[in-house]
């Protein structure tokens, strides 16, 4: 698939597909994901709208700054999960450590994103 015939930002497309030859002209607007294997028990399309919402409410210019982080990972909606969580459970820590009077250093937007997506050089 050519993105460029889309007459769109090429800033602002993501390409979803369970075959990275989808997206081989422009690789770094791809999202591999894993092939459905017909289990009503699959979240992959929740996980998908998580990280699609999560990249759209972070600002950022670049779509593909972001997808570049997660190029190289089998299964990047696991990896997204996974430092979703992380991030939650620091916050979590943080609030901890807030309530019983210290003063951690904080969490804005900015570095929730640039931690979600750590190589990005659009931030």
């Amino acid at each position: 698939q050519d993105i460029s015939c889309l007459n769109r930002d090429p800033a602002k497309v993501v390409v979803v597909d369970c075959r990275r030859e989808a997206f081989c002209l422009q690789p770094y607007n791809g999202l591999a994901l894993r092939r459905w294997d017909g289990s009503s028990d699959d979240r992959s399309l929740y996980d998908l709208a998580a990280f699609l919402k999560t990249i759209a409410l972070s600002g950022v210019e670049d779509v593909r700054a972001v997808l570049e982080n997660y190029a190289l990972e089998d299964d990047p909606l696991a990896a997204f999960k996974r430092r979703r969580s992380q991030l939650e459970e620091e916050e979590q820590q943080r609030l901890a450590e807030l309530a019983q009077g210290k003063k951690p250093p904080g969490l804005f937007l900015g570095t929730l994103a640039r931690r979600l997506w750590p190589h990005s050089k659009q931030q």
